[in-house]
């Protein structure tokens, strides 16, 4: 795959033809409260394996300048495909989705052989957790690439002031047949909309 389209898969991922899920992405979140307690963004680091990462970077001698130009430019070009899919994250409050608004503070490094994307998407309206339910997932709908968080690295939440609140990781439970429906999706088979919201772990933003 070359570098053009690698990228391009992943904003595509929603509507490609290609089996589930054939990347993984670990992902870090950390919860912005404003100094009056209010969720004011979410921000996002997503590690790709080093499969994926490899594909992005195939034929570039280390240290060259277009490796160099591949990373630096890679963050750019998926923030730009991946919103109007809502960066694939679902933010709630009561049940009520919550719209982002447009990513402005991206950047892609390399940890190690793997590619890292860093971003900060801002709530459009800033939502209170110590009086709405409010909660968030991210993830690939058709489950094309599996985004969790690494048990060691829990969603965290920060502000410059204590607030008695925590994020709690709920993972997902699909049933025995909707493993069986994912895994057995081959390459040219149609994605299913909404498959991925099977497998996807829900965060609870919980505030005493």
């Amino acid at each position: 795959m070359n570098r053009p389209l690698a990228a391009l898969a992943l904003a595509l991922a929603p509507f490609s033809l290609h089996a589930h899920p054939h990347a993984w992405i670990d992902v870090r979140s950390t919860v912005v409260l404003s100094a009056e307690g209010l969720i004011t963004a979410i921000e996002e680091e997503w590690l790709f394996d080093d499969l994926y990462s490899a594909a992005i970077l195939e034929g570039l001698r280390e240290d060259s300048p277009e490796k160099k130009a591949v990373v630096s430019d890679f963050a750019a070009e998926v923030i730009d495909n991946l919103g109007p899919y809502g960066y694939f994250m679902r933010i709630t409050a009561n049940g009520r989705p919550i719209r982002l608004n447009t990513v402005t503070q991206f950047k892609s490094e390399m940890k190690g052989e793997q590619l890292q994307l860093s971003f900060t998407a801002p709530l459009a309206q800033p939502v209170d957790p110590l009086r709405d339910d409010v909660g968030f997932s991210v993830y690939d709908p058709t489950y094309f690439i599996q985004m969790t968080h690494r048990p060691e690295e829990p969603p965290t939440i920060r502000s410059d002031k204590q607030y008695p609140c925590r994020a709690q990781v709920v993972p997902p439970n699909p049933t025995a047949e909707d493993i069986a429906r994912a895994f057995a999706l081959d390459r040219g088979a149609t994605p299913e909309e909404g498959l991925g919201d099977l497998f996807a772990e829900k965060v609870h933003i919980q505030c005493d």
